[in-house]
């Protein structure tokens, strides 16, 4: 149990460590270097200094490398105020330590290759320049002839100035070009988020249109039916009314044969006027059904296209769901899946997706689970993408949700089929 969880933790890190900016990203990895790097460093200096120094001097110092060890990995956060803070702090620790210990070469490297980095990545590219020198120096003449606690300390040698030199400036240089690239990677990355979002945009309107497409001809055609069924239902009814009433005059008559003769005429022709309207009413009416798949071969049909376009693998299984569904619960069921796979492919970068139906109780339920990174967050816009289907879902007493689970994401609704006997056989 305890390996599983441990795979899941790692797993779901890897995860948002991928999802992640590519600056967050470098900033994570170096605040992790640093504190590596200064845990080292304090492992050094107490394995050759403990029987070196005095007590309270090695303890003091002690103490500084441990504030260090906390405050450093928080020069690369993104909240500038906190970061200016912890490098301020840093480099006065710096110089505490390179006073009090002198040229220690490896205590130095170590302590000032994270804090030359903070300085590069946080700060503007002259500003940067400006306080590396600075730093430099200032740390420079710390290594310089001195006295600390009353004691001469290591300096450090010409020769060791100019290979300390060496490598500040040339550490200085490739960290400024390669924030110069890193700047042309982050505008590039704007662009093409900016790029991405249109195209979310132009996509979510695709499969707005192509659901349009599909289920609104038959929709239009239907409310055109009932209209004539309508229109029909008055004709009728006036006819027969008016007939009946002539019949009734003509039986009332008092044995004049002309009058009940002129009588029955115009009943005559007013039956004949309302056939011929009943007989238009009902050709309209007789317009050849919607040649479309249904049901479970609707739903073939767009993964099958989906997987062919994309090249994601999709798994389905219908189980016991009907053979023929109510339209609207097949739009709703068609657009969870549209949604479902888009997603997939879109935001969880998944190469398999397992779409499930089952049905019991007068209930279909559709489960949608793919194998990507399982997204943490969910922005649900009303009336848009998950949040328009989960208003669909729920207006019609179903139950909605989705979310990241072990392994990927899952998106499931259950839909009521309250009458889809009834409905299919009208439909029929």
């Amino acid at each position: 149990m305890s390996k599983m969880a441990f795979q899941y933790f790692t797993q779901r890190l890897t995860k948002i460590v991928h999802t992640l900016h590519v600056s967050n990203r470098l900033r994570i990895s170096l605040g992790f270097f640093t504190f590596f790097t200064y845990f080292l460093a304090i492992q050094f200096y107490q394995q050759f200094y403990e029987h070196h120094l005095p007590q309270n001097i090695f303890i003091q110092i002690h103490i500084v490398f441990y504030i260090l060890l906390f405050v450093a990995p928080i020069m690369f956060v993104t909240i500038k105020p906190v970061s200016y803070t912890a490098i301020i702090c840093n480099f006065m620790g710096i110089l505490f330590i390179t006073s009090a210990l002198g040229a220690d070469m490896t205590i130095v490297l170590s302590l000032c290759i994270p804090f030359f980095s903070a300085i590069i990545i946080q700060l503007d590219i002259l500003i940067s320049i400006l306080a590396f020198g600075t730093t430099y120096l200032c740390i420079l003449l710390s290594l310089g002839p001195h006295k600390s606690w009353g004691n001469a300390v290591t300096t450090m040698e010409n020769s060791m100035r100019y290979l300390f030199g060496s490598l500040a400036a040339s550490f200085g240089i490739l960290g400024i070009l390669i924030k110069a690239k890193n700047s042309k990677i982050e505008e590039l990355q704007e662009k093409v988020e900016r790029l991405d979002t249109a195209y979310q945009k132009v996509a979510d309107a695709n499969l707005d249109f192509q659901t349009y497409a599909l289920f609104a001809r038959e929709e239009a055609m239907e409310k055109e039916r009932r209209r004539l069924a309508g229109e029909l239902h008055d004709i009728i009814g006036y006819s027969l009314t008016n007939v009946i009433m002539l019949i009734q005059a003509a039986q009332l008559g008092k044995g004049d044969s002309e009058q009940v003769h002129a009588i029955l005429e115009k009943a005559r022709i007013h039956a004949d006027e309302s056939l011929r309207e009943a007989r238009q009413a009902l050709a309209m009416l007789r317009t050849e059904p919607i040649d479309r798949p249904r049901g479970a071969n609707l739903f073939l049909k767009l993964t099958k296209t989906f997987q062919e376009v994309t090249g994601i693998s999709i798994t389905i299984d219908f189980a016991n769901i009907p053979a023929f569904l109510p339209t609207e619960s097949e739009k709703i069921i068609y657009r969870l899946i549209q949604e479902g796979l888009t997603n997939a492919f879109r935001h969880g970068k998944a190469n398999a997706v397992f779409i499930n139906f089952w049905f019991s109780d007068g209930n279909v339920t559709v489960r949608i689970r793919d194998n990507g990174i399982g997204v943490t967050t969910i922005q649900e816009r009303p009336g848009i993408g998950l949040a328009g289907l989960r208003e669909q879902v729920e207006q019609r007493g179903g139950n909605f949700k989705a979310g990241p689970v072990i392994g990927g994401f899952l998106l499931e609704a259950t839909i009521p089929l309250q009458g889809f006997v009834q409905e299919s056989n009208n439909e029929r």
